[in-house]
């Protein structure tokens, strides 16, 4: 089952701008167990990265979608989408996945698989944290802080960071509620609520959120 969820993981990963090396990776050493896998793909999401307009539609997860390359019954799927980049680009990325992870210089089948477990997870890991930097405004990242520092906090006493932003930017959050910028978080599984459905706690994946942050020097100034 872990494995299973792992796979899956991989292939939601192909919705980057990074998917043609994961897509390699697959390849190589994934071909065969992902055959049943792709025939529960129906599409393939694209984020929305602009944030610069209407702020109240583009935090919205999985807001935009292209239908899937093929049919989803075998792997001519991932082929077709192979297919629509050059052979030279994948040569390059093949390059890169070597100095990366040193792969050729692995032995035996387990031990490559392993590896390329190990760096497709922090690709998947980076792909994520970069969406949701993409969107992520920067009241909402010091309302993460803070919660990192005090573990819980009462939803009236964060509003705080909403209210603030309101003042700074009131056109951008005229049609932007206090529930949805705390939705935003909740559905990136950023926060959590308590039982009472009033107190909030950030998650292991808020505080990974900021230690990522902080790790790609990433500025943590951000509008909003």
């Amino acid at each position: 089952m872990k494995e299973y969820h792992t796979l899956e993981l991989i292939l939601k990963f192909l919705t980057s701008i990074l998917w043609p090396l994961v897509t390699i990776i697959i390849f190589t050493f994934l071909r065969k167990p992902i055959t049943n896998l792709i025939n529960n793909i129906k599409k393939i999401g694209y984020g929305n990265t602009g944030i610069e307009t209407n702020i109240s539609s583009n935090q919205k997860a999985d807001s935009s979608f292209i239908d899937i390359l093929g049919d989803g019954n075998d792997e001519s799927y991932l082929d077709n989408i192979m297919t629509k980049f050059s052979e030279s680009t994948f040569e390059q990325i093949e390059e890169s996945i070597e100095n990366e992870t040193k792969i050729s210089t692995v032995d035996g089948f387990q031990n490559k698989f392993e590896r390329m477990h190990k760096y497709a997870k922090l690709l998947v890991l980076i792909k994520n944290a970069e969406k949701i930097y993409d969107l992520i405004y920067g009241s909402q990242i010091r309302l993460l802080q803070r919660l990192n520092h005090t573990n819980s906090e009462t939803k009236s006493s964060l509003k705080l960071y909403y209210d603030n932003a309101v003042n700074v930017y009131p056109l951008a959050y005229e049609k932007y509620s206090y529930e949805n910028y705390l939705n935003f978080l909740y559905n990136y599984g950023l926060i959590i609520l308590e039982e009472n459905n009033e107190n909030v706690k950030i998650t292991t994946s808020g505080k990974d959120f900021l230690r990522y942050l902080i790790e790609a020097n990433l500025s943590l100034e951000k509008h909003y």
